[in-house]
């Protein structure tokens, strides 16, 4: 038989084999108490923590995309920052609503498949496994080709750190053969009851059309508007580093910035000695040309250095370049500078008010990146709630580099490194992603209002004396007690 016949059938009877493992493994952890599952993650989280500069260091040797400083700090948010974001939520077990005379009851997902980028493996990794234990899910990762040694070594790594701390022995699963057929086959496996879907735009199109219930992400393509208003020490030194940060690589990495004309020379100025290089017109034809072959992002430059984007496409002058800035003439289609980079390219284009800002956002999202993120650098509040509320995005950043603060550093939103797109971006959500998300509330709705007082003035139902209803009583009892003790809690 053809040899590679074999490892694709291999790889089908691996994603049939690490579901049917995993099944079990969720029905198991979906009767853990609450508190349980939160203790497993806790211990799993300093695990997460202990290696999160080994394996940044890993995933860059791997993938070559970003730096390692910036991949360690993606690592503690994805653990550390998480639990501590979510240490007072509540993700599962027995609620009451008095007010709304209503018992809820939390519902695990089941089996969660996690897709995992290659520009941010191990994060995602973490983010996911994490989300999953905290929430009694099981989870089988599928990562991507480019990280697959060291996804591999994570995933098994906490997958013995959470059997030892009591989860079930295949609570953390990862494919070892992620082809494209059987990762398709895994995602309309119906075994697998959520796909948490993180990557390029086929496949997460591939999740959203396998049947499966899915949460999405979209593309990012990010604009930035520098107001008249702005603190342009602030604009500068947050536009760098969000620029700069792990060579460009996030989705949420600023994409094109927006000056008023007002602020431009100083911008200009201020930009240029904290290390961004501005192409001349020839200088720009050639990182085009060079970075968007044909008109399509050449994936040799993602996550690559300045320099080393530089030097590939020929700029002399760049060797000490942060970041390579080229003017976005016109957005459209065709103009390289209006897409997402995934790089530290940015394109510049001066603005004479922020209507005019807003019209020429409007047309760069409309090339790519509607409903993900926009940012903001302004004083004036009516300038910021325009600009926030005129654009189809879901969040925007004031004040704050977007790389960091779409991910919740520096900002009050949740840590994630699973960006919901919304309507506009064609996604099933548009928040940040989180375990919130990875369980349902069943809810059990009483009578209110006259419904409730001539529930009560009646005549309680006869009881059936079925001896089949006996295990169902007990039942309602458990729930019940639970509920009366869940009052009490803080």
């Amino acid at each position: 038989m053809n040899p590679a016949l074999d490892d694709d059938l291999a790889a089908l009877q691996e994603a049939r084999t690490l579901v049917a493992r995993a099944v079990p493994a969720a029905q198991a952890f979906a009767r853990f108490e609450p508190a349980e599952a939160w203790r497993i993650a806790e211990r799993v989280c300093r695990a997460c923590e202990d290696r999160a500069e080994h394996y940044a260091r890993l995933a860059v040797e791997e993938t070559r995309i970003g730096r390692v400083e910036d991949k360690l700090f993606k690592n503690l948010l994805a653990s550390r920052d998480l639990m501590a974001f979510h240490r007072r939520s509540v993700l599962g077990g027995v609620q009451v609503d008095e007010e709304r005379r209503m018992l809820l009851i939390g519902r695990p997902a089941g089996v969660v498949m996690g897709l995992v980028a290659s520009t941010s493996p191990i994060a995602t990794l973490y983010f996911k496994v994490l989300s999953c234990l905290m929430t009694r899910n099981a989870i089988i990762l599928s990562p991507h080709p480019l990280a697959l040694r060291c996804s591999i070594d994570a995933a098994e790594y906490l997958r013995d750190v959470a059997r030892e701390a009591g989860a079930p022995a295949d609570a953390i699963q990862i494919q070892a053969a992620p082809t494209l057929d059987a990762t398709h086959a895994m995602m309309r496996n119906p075994g697998v009851n959520l796909i948490l879907a993180t990557g390029g735009t086929p496949m997460v199109r591939a999740a959203y059309s396998s049947g499966t219930p899915s949460l999405g992400v979209g593309p990012g393509n990010v604009p930035v508007y520098v107001d008249a208003s702005a603190d342009l020490a602030i604009a500068v030194d947050e536009t760098m580093a969000a620029k700069a940060f792990d060579h460009g690589s996030a989705c949420s990495t600023p994409s094109a910035v927006f000056v008023h004309r007002d602020a431009e020379r100083v911008f200009t100025e201020r930009m240029k000695r904290a290390g961004a290089f501005y192409c001349n017109a020839e200088q720009q034809q050639r990182l085009e040309a060079f970075a968007f072959p044909e008109g399509r992002l050449n994936p040799k430059i993602v996550g690559r250095s300045a320099a080393w984007i530089a030097e590939q496409a020929g700029l002399s002058g760049a060797s000490q370049a942060k970041v390579l800035v080229g003017m976005l003439n016109e957005v459209s289609r065709a103009s390289p500078m209006a897409k997402e980079k995934l790089s530290p390219i940015l394109g510049v284009k001066r603005v004479d008010d922020r209507e005019h800002a807003i019209r020429e956002a409007r047309a760069m999202l409309a090339v790519s990146g509607a409903g993900h993120t926009s940012g903001i650098f302004a004083e004036d509040l009516e300038t910021i709630a325009l600009w926030g509320s005129a654009l189809d995005v879901n969040r925007t950043i004031v004040n704050k580099g977007t790389s960091m603060g779409v991910i919740g550093a520096g900002t009050g939103l949740a840590p994630t490194f699973t960006i919901g797109t919304g309507f506009a971006g064609r996604s099933s959500i548009a928040e940040n992603v989180g375990p919130e998300h990875l369980i349902n509330w069943k809810k059990i709705a009483f009578p209110i209002g006259a419904a409730a007082a001539r529930g009560e003035a009646a005549a309680p139902s006869q009881r059936t004396s079925d001896a089949q209803d006996d295990p169902i009583r007990d039942t309602v009892r458990a729930i019940l007690a639970l509920a009366l003790e869940s009052r009490t809690l803080p």
